[in-house]
């Protein structure tokens, strides 16, 4: 288990990339399960970490899909709230990105742009309920 040019923490626990983030063995699993499957269908495609982000409404009391109403009587209007969430997915492209966003996990190659690993810097990566969950130690 060695993460080139980074280091592990903790051998079986967490490992830290070069620029300062720390991925668990739970991201791992995910990366290396993912990647399988990917390259199963398409050989030559490699697995990118990205954001992107998401948007929702919620209305009233936690509900997610506006409530049922009569067109034919007045309402009255409930407060809606716009909430953004930023999630982190695997993406998987062709073509070979710049080497200084190239890293080997477990002999599987990963690429983080520049941009990620910014936004990255300082996190813990990992996967909780089958999602990447990114939390900072830093505020």
């Amino acid at each position: 288990m060695k993460v080139r040019e980074g280091r592990i923490i903790r051998s079986t626990m967490m490992r830290e990339l070069p620029f300062g983030a720390r991925i668990a063995n739970s991201f791992v699993k995910k990366l290396k399960w993912e990647t399988a499957q990917a390259t199963e269908k398409w050989p030559d495609v490699m697995p990118r970490l990205c954001a992107e982000d998401r948007y929702r409404h919620e209305y009233g009391e936690g509900q997610s899909e506006g409530p049922p109403f009569n067109r034919l009587k007045p309402r009255k209007l409930r407060p809606v709230t716009l909430i953004k969430e930023r999630v982190w997915i695997l993406r998987f492209d062709r073509g070979r990105p710049p080497a200084g966003t190239i890293f080997e996990i477990d002999r599987v190659e990963l690429h983080i742009s520049e941009e990620a690993q910014a936004e990255l810097l300082g996190s813990i990566i990992q996967v909780v309920d089958d999602k990447i969950v990114v939390t900072y130690d830093r505020i």
